[in-house]
């Protein structure tokens, strides 16, 4: 569970969502230092991985670790006979899941939730930077990752489609965006 992102906190919340001993020190809690993982950030950005550390450096921080590739290209040529997809997508098993083929079918790609019991506390959203409307999901909204949340180009035979989204995951009780990734989804059939 994240730590608050306002109000008290104490070495010992941070202590309970990150784990140590006692007595407790802030110099075991750097970033990339074995309790905490390296690029975790909360309400008041990252926490240091060196040099001065305090107290609200954790406010809004989880032991949870959320990561998106990015940039990340998704792209499928057909050749024209038959059509082109492309997609990306978040799915509550904590892995994001791609298309790149004609039939428009996901696999596996990586973990973005590291404890798949929480992927219901997060929701992801995707903005359309440039180039086609992908279908499936809505976009521009913040969606719960309760279920498989997903963007897909299909190019019928003879055309070529091509967009930039934006992916965001965020901790829907604090509002914190733990992730984001450039995502470009190319689906060629000329």
């Amino acid at each position: 569970m994240a730590l608050p992102s306002s109000g008290p906190l104490t070495l010992a919340n941070i202590q309970t969502e990150f784990g140590g001993s006692n007595p407790i020190s802030l110099n075991e809690y750097y970033a990339g230092g074995g309790l905490v993982p390296a690029g975790t950030s909360g309400t008041y950005g990252a926490v240091p991985s060196s040099g001065t550390i305090s107290i609200r450096n954790f406010y809004g921080t989880s032991n949870i670790v959320i990561q998106l590739t990015t940039p990340r290209t998704i792209s499928y040529t057909s050749g024209g006979i038959l059509s082109a997809q492309a997609g990306y997508g978040l799915d509550p098993d904590s892995y994001v899941y791609t298309a790149a083929n004609f039939s428009g079918s996901y696999t596996q790609s990586e973990q973005w939730d590291s404890v798949p019991a929480t992927t219901g506390n997060y929701q992801v959203r995707a903005t359309l930077n440039s180039g086609s409307t992908p279908t499936g999901s809505a976009l521009s909204t913040w969606l719960t990752v309760s279920s498989f949340r997903s963007w897909l180009l299909n190019a019928s035979p003879g055309n070529f489609l091509t967009c930039n989204l934006t992916i965001e995951v965020r901790d829907t009780a604090t509002s914190t965006v733990r992730a984001t990734a450039s995502v470009t989804l190319t689906a060629d059939a000329t």
